[in-house]
């Protein structure tokens, strides 16, 4: 029996696939686990980097996937960022063509908190992103 987490990977790597022709390649990186204690104060994962620094030189990002999965019945308020800001996340799981454009060996890495202060707090796993990058255009 394959996995459940194979079965999201073989979907987004399909979609990527079908829906992507133009894309040169793409990246996968995960993070650890990550505790989110507060409503206040948002609490940042690991980075999220290509697993080489040459798989992305000299290319830009195209469409960028997310998974990451909360405990059931916890909500909390999800971005996904790089240096230079962040992107609001509509939920644990999809695809954003918001930072297409970008460097694709940028660094990126998820933001979480608690949508509630009377929330406890929740250790979110899962965490990944599937960066597709392209050639940079030419003039």
């Amino acid at each position: 029996m394959i996995p459940r987490a194979s079965h999201w990977l073989a979907a987004i790597a399909l979609g990527g696939w079908l829906g992507g022709a133009q894309a040169s390649g793409s990246w996968v990186a995960s993070a650890p686990s990550l505790l989110v204690a507060t409503a206040d104060r948002p609490m940042a994962s690991a980075a999220l980097l290509p697993p080489s620094p040459e798989l992305a030189s000299g290319q830009v990002m195209g469409r960028v996937g997310w998974h990451y999965q909360p405990p059931v019945g916890i909500a909390v308020n999800a971005w996904l960022c790089h240096p230079g800001s962040c992107l609001r996340l509509p939920g644990p799981r999809g695809q954003t063509d918001g930072l297409a454009g970008l460097p694709a060996d940028t660094p990126l890495y998820f933001q979480f908190s608690l949508q509630d202060r009377r929330q406890r707090a929740a250790t979110l796993q899962g965490l990944q992103v599937i960066v597709n990058h392209e050639h940079l255009p030419r003039p």
